[in-house]
């Protein structure tokens, strides 16, 4: 009984299964045909057991990046390739080792060589494969990844609008994504109204998310897409616009009261509201009933009703609303008293127009503010005039204050009116003040005169100081002999010493002073000796 096997064609198997049939065959039944066969296959197949042999790992140098559709050429060898070995490579991308991208067969040792028209499929790390040139019996070997980049210059960018951009309010999510045609390796760069964006956002990345909108997201927003080969920068922009809209704010209600013309009294209610998306509708409630509504393009609304005084109006509100919400104002209980000081007292007496200057580094006045005063009134109105015209960024109740910017075209004569808020039918005015830049700037001849008159008397005073030190040291000289004025400053000099130093200095002025005392003794006596001199001479004369 015989056993067949079916053996592979690698050596090693093959080695395997004749070494098995051996082992199978009984040596009753192994004739001088099985032992033949037997020996011929080991001959043939033991040379063959060290013949397989593996390449050195090859060496893939080139570009690091190249712009797409260009011609690069990239090289590939075994440093220590035996001589006469032919080599044949192959060039492929990691990620796709299925697909040869090029091929070179060296067969007398030369580098080879890649010549490649670059295509985006070019793009990501390379490897060559080195394997032997028609050999089967050479083991292949690949080098390590090189990497590679395409560039593509960008093309044109549009920025797309996750959301509706027209209709966004603030606290909601905006996210603007830019598109672009064509291009790799691309950084981007957003812009709001020309300044770059300050919310963080990844620079590699196309999509710009800000969580959360407010007014200061309003505005322009630019898209600048770029990228780079070698010192070429490629760039290109988009722009859109992004409202975002507010919604209102709780109003606050105010009431002034006007007196009218036929002796009656009106209430102008003021409701308004620190910000909100425009327009607004501002609606005016007696309790719950709607009294008036208004709709303005500003952020409050004045509503005027009669009322009569010492009577109970209602509880007045004050309801805005734009397309975003709705809110209510605090309630306000209307009553005027006939005893109201308002209504007791108005404006009178004279209006007084008060500059201040603001100076700048240079000393010239950069800007001025005016404030309007009138004697007496409790409540008064206030109103501003150029060249008698009203102005209309100035006044009312409590903006007495105005304040200008020295300039051409703010130039001019200024006065202000008071009148009283509830019965505006009569105003004072106030004397006209001329500002301008020349006029705020010059000295007036008050002022010139007090400045030269304090520096001639300071200059007085330093003469009369320096005639009074001159006389006064004449005078000191003639009153004390120098030996004198030697003894008070040695004197002042020994009180300023510790005691030790005062004993050894008395003991060495000591001769001095005597011979001080000697000298004045002798001036003396000269002294005596003129005038007894003089005397007998006259005594003589006579």
């Amino acid at each position: 009984m015989s056993t067949r096997f079916h053996c592979s064609v690698n050596n090693k198997v093959l080695l395997w299964c004749v070494h098995l049939d051996i082992e199978l065959i009984s040596p009753a039944r192994m004739d001088s045909k099985h032992l033949t066969l037997i020996l011929i296959g080991i001959s043939v197949l033991h040379p063959r057991m060290d013949a397989l042999q593996k390449l050195d790992k090859p060496v893939l140098s080139g570009p690091n990046a190249a712009l797409e559709n260009s011609v690069v050429d990239f090289s590939c060898e075994i440093p220590k390739k035996p001589s006469g070995l032919s080599v044949h490579y192959e060039l492929y991308v990691e990620s796709n080792l299925g697909k040869m991208i090029g091929e070179y067969s060296s067969l007398s040792g030369e580098l080879a060589t890649f010549s490649q028209y670059i295509r985006k499929k070019h793009d990501g790390r390379l490897i060559c494969k080195a394997s032997g040139h028609n050999n089967t019996d050479i083991e292949s070997s690949f080098s390590d990844g090189w990497d590679f980049r395409v560039i593509v210059p960008v093309g044109e960018v549009s920025i797309f609008p996750h959301r509706n951009i027209e209709n966004i309010w603030e606290g909601e999510a905006l996210s603007l994504q830019c598109i672009k045609t064509k291009g790799t390796y691309v950084s981007y760069e957003w812009l709001l109204n020309g300044a770059p964006v300050q919310t963080p956002y990844d620079r590699n990345n196309d999509t710009l998310n800000i969580h959360r909108v407010s007014a200061l997201n309003t505005g322009i927003y630019t898209c600048e897409a770029s990228n780079q080969y070698n010192e070429t920068i490629f760039n290109s922009s988009s722009s859109v616009s992004v409202n975002v809209r507010e919604y209102v704010s709780k109003p606050e209600l105010s009431v002034d009261v006007v007196k009218l013309e036929d002796g009656g009294y009106k209430a102008i209610i003021t409701c308004q509201s620190t910000k909100g998306t425009l327009p607004i509708t501002f609606n005016l409630l007696n309790h719950t009933d709607l009294i008036l509504t208004e709709t303005t393009d500003t952020t409050s609304a004045l509503f005027s009703i009669p009322i009569e005084l010492n009577r109970y109006m209602g509880r007045m509100r004050c309801n805005a609303s734009n397309q975003g919400n709705w809110v209510l104002s605090e309630p306000y209980d209307l009553t005027v008293d006939v005893n109201c000081p308002a209504l007791s007292e108005s404006v009178g007496g004279a209006v007084t127009v008060t500059a201040f200057r603001h100076v700048a580094l240079d000393f010239q006045v950069v800007s001025v503010e005016l404030l309007c005063k009138v004697e007496r009134g409790t409540f008064p109105n206030y109103s501003w005039f150029l060249n008698d015209s009203r102005l209309q960024d100035g006044g009312g109740s409590d903006q007495a204050l105005l304040l200008l910017s020295v300039d051409r075209h703010r130039a001019g004569f200024y006065h202000c009116q008071a009148s009283d808020r509830f019965d505006n039918s009569s105003s004072i005015s106030s004397p006209k003040m001329l500002i301008s830049k020349e006029a705020l700037n010059t000295l007036s001849p008050s002022v010139v005169i007090v400045v030269f008159t304090s520096f001639a008397l300071l200059n007085v005073a330093v003469i009369a100081c320096c005639i009074y030190g001159v006389v006064l040291r004449r005078r000191y000289s003639r009153e004390y002999p120098l030996t004198e004025q030697r003894t008070r400053i040695t004197d002042k000099w020994e009180d300023d010493e510790d005691e030790d130093e005062d004993h050894l200095m008395l003991e060495g002025f000591e001769e001095d002073a005597v011979q001080a005392d000697r000298l004045s003794d002798s001036a003396e006596n000269e002294d005596q000796s003129v005038d007894e001199t003089v005397l007998y001479e006259g005594t003589l004369s006579e």
